[in-house]
């Protein structure tokens, strides 16, 4: 008997069990019509109360008509289950076109890209600035700018003409010298040409070519010397240098003559004592361009002054003073 009422005080604890489980199942279910409904379509309530609560069995009932009485409510509860889904299978009709919900669709991207104002330099001074902007200064600044743009195309092209002038001035000046450095393969080189092209087949040859365009650039700005000359040598050695220059000068200038090159215009050199001069200097721009200046005093001689006077006609007295001996 002790055992017996020992088992009879541990059944209730199943029971509730049971209960809040089935609570659970009824409140999850409940949840799940409340969404399908705010989702879709109401659904309709069921004819037979299916979630109505068991009445509660007696506590001095044996444990064997327990289990059976048990075992029979979980199969009304899965049958009431079971027909409550069939129902709302049956009465569910599917989705309307008129209630079926529209996407709605954000694009973010862009293809045109976005224009970042940026303040020009005198409208980022008058930002920073104390002083209120002054609207004159800004109707004169449209009007220049106004005046700028439409004489802009006849100075861009004079701009570009002069690039262009002084582009092929340089390129028929140093043509000599990329000639000896070995252009184009395609290009027709003759002898001298190929025999320096040879001689220069070697690393730095683009360096080299640089130095002496330049050196060339600076002695048309009026450089007295060269850079690449050396200054200090001894006399038969210098000798021998310009004599070599003189002669390859010569064979190029024949070879271009022969084959209808058009070269450079030569320089005028002067030979003497076996060396080379450079012709006299041109005048200095504030050199007065007749006689010649001792310290403050400029001195005239007399062909200065026939040559300013110009010629006069012969008179009969000067045929007299002709005819006369001494």
């Amino acid at each position: 008997m002790p055992s017996m009422l020992g088992k009879r005080k541990a059944r209730p604890t199943e029971e509730k069990q049971q209960e809040e489980e089935g609570s659970a199942a009824v409140a999850a279910r409940e949840l799940l019509r409340k969404h399908f409904e705010a989702r879709f379509k109401p659904v309709a309530a069921p004819a037979s109360a299916s979630c109505a609560a068991k009445p509660k069995k007696n506590k001095n009932t044996d444990s064997d008509s327990e289990d059976s009485d048990d075992y029979y409510d979980d199969e009304d509860e899965d049958d009431d289950m079971l027909s409550d889904e069939s129902e709302e299978d049956d009465e569910w009709g599917g989705l309307s076109e008129d209630e079926t919900p529209e996407v709605e669709v954000v694009d973010h991207t862009s293809s045109q890209p976005v224009n970042i104002s940026t303040m020009s330099k005198k409208e980022l001074k008058a930002y920073l600035s104390s002083r209120p902007p002054s609207h004159t200064a800004d109707s004169a600044a449209q009007t220049k700018e106004a005046k700028s743009k439409s004489a802009n195309p006849t100075e861009e092209d004079s701009a570009a003409f002069l690039a262009n002038d002084l582009a092929l001035q340089r390129l028929i000046a140093e043509s000599h010298i990329l000639a000896a450095a070995g252009g184009n393969s395609s290009h027709y080189l003759s002898s001298h040409a190929e025999e320096n092209a040879i001689a220069n087949n070697k690393t730095f040859v683009e360096g080299r070519t640089r130095r002496k365009t330049t050196d060339l650039r600076i002695q048309a700005l009026g450089a007295k010397q060269s850079v690449l000359s050396q200054a200090k040598m001894p006399m038969g050695m210098r000798k021998g240098i310009n004599q070599a220059v003189i002669t390859k000068e010569e064979k190029r200038r024949r070879e271009a003559r022969e084959n209808g090159v058009i070269l450079e215009r030569p320089m005028a050199l002067k030979k003497k004592g076996g060396g080379v001069k450079k012709r006299r200097s041109e005048r200095p721009v504030d050199m007065p361009g007749v006689g010649k200046m001792r310290g403050s005093e400029l001195r005239i001689s007399a062909r200065d002054v026939r040559s300013i006077e110009g010629f006069k006609p012969s008179g009969g007295r000067e045929k007299k003073s002709r005819g006369r001996r001494r």
